[in-house]
């Protein structure tokens, strides 16, 4: 009984891991929907923000009444600035502007980038040591990218909404590193919580500074079901499935189903958006999942697994 309970509770993990992976490669297909109604990239990301600040803060505030304890210190604000900054905000609406100038199956195979840069950020900034299965992983990775990237490299040109996806890959990576440096508080769900807040903050900041109608959009009649299903299919339920299923889940598992759920979430972009998935799609996932499966192990001193979701929170093991 013992032994059944146990292979249970690791399928639920799996599926758990799969579900979260697929949900939040689903933001490209979601996101290119509701740009149809009118929004922006700035505006909606914003927005998303706010749902999900608003469904953080209540569950903080029932875990403070549950007895969890708050604890985070100078030194976990810091590092929670910080990748708010760059990965709450920098690197999401990088993301966000990029995906009015690009294909959601474009964004999924391009921001596959992100494991090989946290590695090489990990090695850089903490320390950690590239074995011979990494760096096969990060040529099968960077080869799927040139497979991605061909029809703009054969013209000496990259486009600028791929330069996007690129750079909110570059900030998404560099965020989680900061955060395993320096943010050393244990409740992660305390940490998201002020990360999301602060990128609310700066975001709200940013459209007011940058848009003519600042936030006055807030105002207009909105689809409100879009607007929720965006960030809590997204954003939110990814986030609570995939960090509570991490903790007890092997790195390799975890690379297989990140991998696996990047080509689901290709075969939805084709079906829902009816993007013609061409050759080079198709030899950029194959080499992606190799890349990702062989890179995604757990650097020894840090324990940073390079697979993670994007936009929304640390990545711990």
């Amino acid at each position: 009984m013992a032994i059944l309970s146990s292979d249970l509770d690791k399928k639920m993990r799996l599926a758990s891991l799969l579900a979260a992976v697929v949900l939040s490669n689903m933001k490209p297909i979601l996101t290119k929907v509701m740009y149809l109604e009118g929004w922006t990239p700035v505006q909606l990301y914003f927005v998303a923000l706010l749902v999900m600040a608003v469904v953080l803060l209540t569950h903080e505030m029932v875990s403070i009444e549950r007895g969890t304890r708050w604890g985070m210190t100078k030194h976990d604000y810091k590092g929670t600035i910080i990748d708010a900054i760059i990965g709450g905000t920098i690197g999401p609406v990088m993301f966000f502007t990029a995906l009015s100038m690009v294909t959601a199956s474009e964004s999924i195979l391009l921001t596959s980038l992100v494991p090989f840069l946290v590695v090489i950020f990990a090695v850089l900034m903490l320390g950690e040591r590239m074995n011979k299965q990494m760096v096969f992983g990060g040529v099968c990775i960077l080869t799927g990218m040139v497979a991605a990237l061909w029809a703009d490299i054969s013209a000496f040109t990259l486009s600028t909404g791929a330069m996007l996806l690129i750079g909110s890959s570059v900030c998404s990576a560099f965020s989680t590193i900061v955060h395993k440096k320096y943010v050393k508080h244990r409740h992660l769900d305390s940490v998201v919580f002020v990360k999301t807040m602060i990128s609310l903050v700066l975001v709200g900041l940013w459209l007011y500074l940058s848009d003519d109608k600042g936030l006055s959009f807030l105002n207009m009649p909105q689809n409100v079901w879009s607007v929720l299903a965006m960030p809590i299919l997204t954003f939110l339920l990814p986030f609570f499935l995939f960090f509570r299923a991490l903790k007890k889940t092997k790195a390799t598992d975890a690379g297989i189903i990140s991998a696996f759920g990047r080509v689901i979430a290709l075969m939805l972009a084709s079906v829902l958006l009816g993007e013609t998935l061409e050759t080079y799609h198709m030899i950029s996932i194959s080499l992606i999942v190799f890349g990702i499966i062989f890179i995604n192990v757990p650097l020894t001193k840090w324990k940073v697994v390079p697979s993670r979701l994007m936009e929304l929170g640390p990545l711990r093991k």
